[in-house]
């Protein structure tokens, strides 16, 4: 008996993932999810460099321009489903928190090994976030400045 719930329980975790990416994949405007998913991490890799020529009181502007890019992902997925948007949000404000800690630090200790090791804790909640959408829409970290997210010929 319960050798035949096995099957069927993989099935329905099977179809919620396929329901999830389904929903994912046929984004209303996956164009503007690329470029917010592109600005975070443009913005990410600007928090590191700050932190590694230890220029930190450029680490707040840093986050404000974090939280503006955080602001344009809300605006793509404003026309998605409630459920859809409402896994982002969560996901948004915990990279959100992650980077406001960084910025925080940077204000009131000046330790560059523990901003890069606060800086790599909120890389793995915006990784969180980027998890949702279709691998086509999320930015190549290794792909040099400027260009990230920019189509592969």
């Amino acid at each position: 008996m319960k050798s035949a719930r096995i099957p069927a329980v993989l099935m329905t975790i099977g179809f919620v993932l396929l329901m999830a990416s389904t929903v994912a994949a046929q984004l209303k405007s996956p164009g503007d999810v690329k470029t917010g998913l592109r600005l975070l991490m443009q913005v990410s890799n600007d928090f590191k460099r700050q932190i590694t020529a230890k220029n930190f009181p450029r680490v707040p502007r840093e986050f404000k321009e974090y939280t503006e890019s955080a602001d344009a992902v809300r605006t793509a997925v404003k026309d998605e489903p409630a459920d859809f948007k409402a896994k982002v949000e969560t996901r948004l404000k915990a990279a959100v928190a992650a980077y406001q800690k960084v910025s925080d630090i940077s204000s009131t200790t000046p330790d560059a090994d523990k901003l890069m090791a606060e800086h790599a804790k909120a890389v793995t909640a915006m990784n969180a976030l980027f998890d949702l959408f279709p691998p086509e829409l999320r930015p190549d970290p290794n792909a040099p400045a400027g260009i990230r997210g920019a189509p592969k010929n």
